[in-house]
């Protein structure tokens, strides 16, 4: 079974307005809610959020899934829950990490042109 990595503001929380004060404001991304479900009859999925993960969880909660929160206490190393999405803020293995602000690595040259070109 593999894990997937989804980011939170931009792929599953809308954050058109960008960090704010912090406050989860917006509706999910069209889709996003149906997408996660799917993504999890098939992989172990976690959340992957530069926000506290006890900010996060409610708000998935509220929609519907059924969270465990990383605490930066527990020496989880990796995630295969089935069923239950894991929220952290910490980068765990994962054979895919979905994120809006990614560039994908092939190599360093075309690497440094793209983010050159983010200015």
């Amino acid at each position: 079974m593999s894990t997937v990595s989804v980011d939170f503001d931009g792929v599953i929380h809308a954050y058109r307005r960008g960090w704010a004060d912090g406050t989860i404001y917006d509706p999910p991304v069209p889709g996003a809610l149906e997408a996660l479900r799917t993504l999890m009859s098939e992989h172990a999925v976690f959340v992957l959020t530069s926000r506290d993960p006890e900010q996060v969880a409610p708000w998935l909660d509220d929609h519907g899934f059924e969270t465990v929160v990383d605490r930066h206490t527990a020496r989880r190393r990796f995630w295969n829950g089935r069923g239950k999405l894991l929220v952290t803020s910490r980068k765990l293995p994962a054979s895919a990490y979905i994120d809006d602000r990614a560039v994908r690595f092939t190599d360093w040259d075309r690497t440094l042109r793209e983010v050159a070109d983010l200015e």
